[in-house]
């Protein structure tokens, strides 16, 4: 007996096609604002993980000390991979900052919101592993927990186009999770039990070695990546997630 599947719509076709990344952010943008229709503006926030928003503007601040202490200044030309709803954007927009902000993500209402938020700064909505920008045209490519949401190999791909887009001397800074931070325990131990459980995870939580981070930054032609614990609070606030730095050699 022949068997028919259902059909997909065009729609679910789509969405089939699209990373894992993708579609687990869409859907938890869609349910939260479905959860939150009568504060659009802590839903978003929420969905990048900030659950208040005094923690949202405290955080955006915090991204800004770090991007300061690492060289930003008037004049950059700066891109925000995965920049939500604008936590960075904000923050810098408060402070007066002036140069050319690109933000990318892959969610149209956290761009929408940030638009809304920053007028004057430039979004992108773009779902493939690329930095959209033309070659060594940015002083510094910013992400924070983004890589902790994808596999290796798209982080892989996301540090070789970075180093494209940099213009020499440039620096891609970013936040990752790693097995060596006591402080990360808690993600792991959320992982573990939702598996022990059965139960979907909202999103992937991914790990990365530092050696991994020095293997990507060397192939990409990088200089020898630089790293900062989470719980260092030596030259900016304490991000929690540690820090990789890595800088385009001079030609």
């Amino acid at each position: 007996m022949k068997i028919r599947l259902p059909r997909l719509s065009a729609r679910k076709r789509n969405e089939a096609r699209l990373s894992h990344s993708v579609r687990d952010y869409r859907r938890l943008v869609r349910d939260k604002l479905r959860q939150m229709p009568n504060d659009r503006r802590l839903a978003l926030a929420q969905c990048i993980g900030a659950l208040t928003m005094e923690t949202f503007v405290s955080q955006g601040d915090g991204h800004v000390s770090v991007l300061r202490y690492h060289g930003l200044a008037d004049g950059m030309s700066i891109y925000d991979l995965g920049c939500g709803c604008g936590r960075t954007a904000q923050s810098l927009h408060r402070q007066g900052w002036q140069g050319r902000y690109t933000g990318a993500d892959i969610v149209a209402e956290l761009l929408d919101e940030l638009r809304l938020r920053c007028p004057g700064y430039e979004t992108i909505l773009n779902v493939t592993p690329t930095i959209v920008a033309p070659d060594a045209s940015l002083d510094i490519v910013f992400h924070w927990s983004v890589f902790t949401h994808l596999y290796p190999g798209e982080a892989y791909l996301y540090t070789l186009d970075a180093f494209r887009a940099l213009k020499p001397g440039g620096k891609m800074i970013f936040s990752f999770l790693e097995m060596e931070e006591r402080e990360h325990d808690r993600i792991w131990d959320g992982v573990l039990a939702q598996l022990r459980k059965g139960s979907p995870a909202d999103h992937l939580d991914a790990f990365l070695h530092r050696d991994w981070i020095r293997r990507f930054a060397r192939d990409a032609g990088f200089a020898e990546a630089r790293f900062t614990d989470g719980t260092d609070a030596t030259h900016h606030p304490a991000f929690w997630q540690s820090l990789a730095i890595l800088e385009k050699p001079m030609a």
